[in-house]
């Protein structure tokens, strides 16, 4: 739920409960309003009545057919009635539902005073139906209803379109955030020109993406440095190490060994580069150097860099080609291999002594789909993390947790995917990349 319906819907039901609340108990005084200016007209009508009534002689006026009516004479402690209505009860109550009618009655009784009489005094009973104020009151109750939820309506609306005024600001400072799309581009938001919270909350923002920004470029240069200060001594290596290989004069044991490491240091330089390319802030937008290569062949390749490695980890790698030898994709070489090597490697390290690496390669549609698949200790694992930065699902194996992270990084710059999957003692790393590689 956004911001906006959140704050929408907590305005709306404060209104609510306190305009129910207040309502209520208006609607409880106008009812007794109602019922008081009832019992008063009664009253009067009673008094009148009362003051047509004569004793000696005996003289009653008649009530409507609409009332009903009690008259009883007191004396020396005696009660006799003078009249009584026809379907008047004998235990009659304001609000008594007269059996046979579907109202209801309401009734006052009032009395002469002794002086007039001083035998004795006259006790009369009027009761008329309720049914005009019972109208009153639930036309009150139904105008309180409907205008209870026509503001409640009201107040839904004029809140949101109030919250919506309000957050306008933060959804500025939400689009000119958005706007700046590197962390290397020097725009900040525009502070707005009133000195509340939303003045500080922006130059909040604005003084981190400054630290922010000095981090960044802090990291590119120490990359920099870094790779400047390891080409030469890499160069170096490379240099000699071709040089001894070329003069012939090592035996066989000497030269696979040497070609193995000549092997490990142009893996290391091209690391250097991935690991450039990776940390500038534009690597999406990186051109890739596309050309023609053969999967079958640059997976053999791969394979024959990592025997060693497969020999110490007492792994056998076996390769599952397809039948058909156009294998080719349009790619970045670089990049890809490095990708291979990645993955294949870390199946070899990770794998259970003694077991296959499976390798199975095929088309599906428009894509190659490369599965790499190694029996593990564990039974699973988190693939999703695997993927983050410097996370290693077993400490106690060497590494420094980039690998996966790299090879993830570089299949999205190549347009492909890259899905891991940890079951049932079996870890896969599924490659798909596509024929034809977009530019």
């Amino acid at each position: 739920m956004s911001l906006r319906s959140r704050i929408v819907l907590a305005v709306t039901v404060v209104f609510a409960t306190v305009s129910l609340l207040a309502g209520w108990l208006m609607l409880n005084r106008a009812e007794k309003s109602l019922q008081t200016a009832f019992d008063r007209t009664l009253q009067t009508r009673a008094d009148w009545l009362l003051s047509l009534i004569s004793v000696d002689p005996v003289v009653l006026p008649l009530p409507t057919d609409r009332e009903r009516m009690l008259v009883s004479y007191e004396t020396y402690g005696h009660t006799r009635e003078l009249f009584r209505s026809p379907g008047f009860p004998n235990t009659f109550r304001r609000g008594h539902h007269q059996p046979g009618f579907s109202y209801s009655y309401r009734s006052v009784t009032t009395q002469t005073s002794s002086n007039p009489l001083p035998e004795g005094r006259v006790l009369l009973t009027l009761a008329v139906p309720d049914a005009s104020l019972q109208q009153d009151i639930h036309q009150l109750r139904w105008l309180f209803g409907i205008g209870w939820l026509m503001s409640l309506l009201l107040a839904f609306g004029a809140g949101y379109g109030v919250a919506g005024w309000l957050l306008r600001p933060i959804q500025s400072i939400v689009e000119q955030a958005n706007a700046i799309s590197t962390t290397g581009n020097n725009s900040r938001i525009q502070l707005p020109s009133s000195q509340d919270e939303l003045y500080q909350l922006t130059d909040t923002l604005n003084q981190m993406l400054a630290r922010i920004q000095e981090n960044v470029e802090l990291q590119r240069n120490f990359f920099g440095a870094a790779a400047h200060e390891l080409r030469t001594p890499l160069s170096i290596m490379k240099t000699g190490l071709e040089v001894t290989l070329g003069n012939g004069q090592l035996d066989a044991t000497a030269n696979a060994f040497l070609t193995g490491q000549l092997d490990e240091v142009s893996r290391l330089a091209r690391l250097i580069d991935e690991f450039l390319v990776l940390s500038r802030p534009d690597v999406h937008t990186q051109p890739l150097n596309l050309v023609s290569i053969n999967l079958s062949t640059l997976l053999t390749n791969c394979l024959t860099q990592l025997r060693v490695i497969a020999s110490d980890y007492e792994v056998t790698p076996r390769l599952d080609l397809p039948a058909t030898t156009e294998t080719n994709v349009q790619t970045d070489a670089v990049k890809l291999e490095h990708i291979l090597l990645n993955l294949i490697e870390n199946a070899i390290k990770y794998a259970v002594a003694t077991h296959d690496i499976t390798i199975r390669l095929q088309r599906t549609g428009a894509n190659w789909q490369l599965d790499i698949q190694n029996q593990t200790v564990r039974e699973s694992g988190p693939t999703l993390d695997l993927t983050q930065a410097y996370f290693r699902a077993d400490p106690l194996k060497e590494g420094h947790g980039l690998g996966l992270w790299i090879s993830h990084r570089l299949t999205t710059l190549l347009h492909g995917e890259l899905h891991l999957n940890w079951q049932n003692f079996t870890f896969t790393s599924t490659l798909i990349l596509p024929v034809e590689s977009k530019k």
